[in-house]
């Protein structure tokens, strides 16, 4: 008996080891064409303080043929967020500051709008914030293209004389929120946030490794730099900025295990700082939202998951924990083109399984023609600054090119998502967290004699940036600087897109003359343009 016992036993390990063997031979896979001939990155998973895969690819340096090493210094991206967010609530843990308090407490000098932004709204993204890359980019000098420092990411937030939305009532991921929280955090402890966040959060954790980009000539021994494809070959992409705190991490896959532990161990700010940090933010209508203290909690098929992505010019990072497993998944990379989210999710199927398609519950039903041509147009969003279309075609009803399927004469569906028509103009789109309400909107007028009406010179308060608007035939042109022109493309009456989707909805006064236009892109909506006489 004590004999079969001691085979089983040794069964069980074995299995284990071959089933663990499987998984790293799996995992290596997943980062196979990382080689001695591009970027790569480092990647670690562990499981409490055990180590189960630490290994690096690729180079670190293409031009020195440089390989990334498991030690490789990479720039976390918005991973970094995590950390200023941890700063504010340290020193709220300490009295010094409150969420609740209006940011103009410690900015005077910041607009004052239609509601208080709060350092809650900050850290939630709940504050309508444009975010100031977005809005300095207008000009044609996104980032990455010229030296942007605290002082000017915090000039351009000042010139924004309207929010995306008013506070608390949306989310909207803006990295302007964590660039004020840096002030904030720097006034409030009169420290820079890099001796801040260095004795009250590296060095107790042994982080020896990281350090703040907030001068990008200092020389950073062991650093890899980051690249993106262009064609068959690699260029330098690197993040040429001061502004930090956003992003602007550089740090180690073993100093950022370190960090992780803290989900687990508490050890600064103790159980008040860790239920901050995981509490999910609300809008103002009570409803909850993923994002909280500078992370995102999910759940991976059925699995809790505290997490967050990161991207600075041609830097990849993810970093996620699973509390119910005690597992961390960490990965850097210096290649642009990585991406670290997709091949993280595929290290999480090998621990916790592949998750369950969600079965559309709807069933399809035909109905007539003429149901189905109440739904074609163009529709705006009321909210936002998207545009969809739907059309008729062969008896099926499509939008953007994908065939709907028919709940009933009011209501389409595809996957988890519902069109349904709540008036004849109106159609509300219904995900399995939110709505939006979407208007149909008159087409394009392409008369060349109607398009004249939108030639000009346009600026800017908000952006400092100045546009000339040219009508070459059939087409609109924008003139943003000596060598820097695009078309737009007419989408409805008045609204053009870029092949960006950046929007341009021009303004005209009650007798019909264009007397400016609102650029809306991603994360800065509405910056407004007026034309000149």
């Amino acid at each position: 008996m004590k004999q079969s016992f001691i085979v089983f036993l040794l069964f069980i390990t074995t299995t284990s080891q071959a089933q663990s063997t499987d998984t790293l031979m799996l995992i290596d896979k997943i980062f196979s064409k990382w080689n001695n001939a591009t970027p790569g990155g480092a990647v670690l998973v562990a499981r409490n303080d055990r180590v189960l895969y630490h290994k690096a690819f690729g180079l670190a340096d293409l031009e020195h043929n440089v390989p990334n090493t498991t030690e490789t210094i990479f720039e976390s991206g918005s991973v970094a967020k995590q950390f200023t967010a941890a700063a504010i609530l340290l020193l709220a843990l300490e009295g010094k500051l409150s969420p609740q308090d209006d940011v103009r407490k410690y900015i005077p000098e910041f607009p004052q709008y239609q509601a208080p932004i709060t350092i809650q709204h900050l850290i939630n993204h709940t504050s309508g914030l444009k975010d100031w890359g977005i809005v300095g980019g207008i000009t044609g000098w996104p980032r990455t293209t010229r030296v942007y420092t605290q002082d000017l990411a915090l000039q351009i937030m000042c010139k924004q004389k309207t929010l995306n939305f008013v506070p608390g009532n949306e989310y909207s991921y803006s990295n302007s929120n964590y660039s004020l929280l840096v002030t904030i955090v720097e006034r409030v402890s009169k420290q820079s946030l890099a001796d801040f966040t260095r004795t009250r959060f590296f060095e107790p954790l042994g982080m020896t490794n990281t350090q703040w980009r907030d001068n990008f000539r200092e020389v950073v021994p062991n650093r890899a730099i980051a690249y993106s494809r262009s064609g068959n070959s690699y260029q330098q992409n690197m993040p040429f900025e001061n502004v930090h705190g956003h992003g602007g991490l550089l740090t180690t896959t073993g100093d950022l295990l370190k960090w992780n532990a803290l989900l687990e161990t508490h050890q600064i700010g103790g159980d008040q700082v860790y239920n901050w940090r995981i509490q999910k933010g609300k809008l103002n209508n009570g409803q909850p939202i993923n994002y909280a203290g500078g992370v995102s909690v999910n759940s991976y098929n059925g699995f809790a998951e505290i997490s967050h992505s990161g991207a600075t010019a041609g830097y990849r990072t993810w970093l996620a924990y699973y509390p119910q497993k005690k597992i961390t998944i960490i990965l850097l990379s210096n290649d642009a083109n990585g991406a670290v989210v997709g091949a993280g999710y595929e290290i999480a199927r090998l621990y916790f399984g592949q998750p369950s398609e969600i079965k559309a519950k709807l069933k399809a039903v035909t109905v007539s023609e003429t149901d189905l041509k109440r739904f074609t147009g163009t529709y705006r969003s009321i909210r936002n600054f998207d545009v969809f279309g739907m059309e008729l075609k062969d008896g099926k009803i499509l939008s953007n090119g994908k065939i709907l399927n028919i709940a009933h004469r009011d209501t389409l569906y595809l996957n988890q998502l519902k069109w349904v028509l709540t008036s004849p103009t109106k159609i509300m789109l219904i995900n399995q967290q939110d709505t939006s309400s979407y208007v149909r909107v008159n087409p394009p007028d392409l008369n060349p004699n109607s398009l004249k009406a939108f030639t000009g010179t346009y600026f800017s308060e908000e952006a400092d940036a100045t546009f000339v608007i040219e009508v070459r035939g059939a087409e609109v042109w924008v003139i943003v600087k000596p060598g820097l022109s695009f078309k737009i493309n007419p989408s409805f009456k008045d609204g053009f897109f870029t092949d960006e989707m950046e929007l341009f909805e021009f303004k005209r006064d009650k007798k019909g003359n264009v007397t400016g236009f609102e650029l809306s892109q991603s994360r800065a909506e509405r910056v407004p343009f007026v034309k000149k006489k």
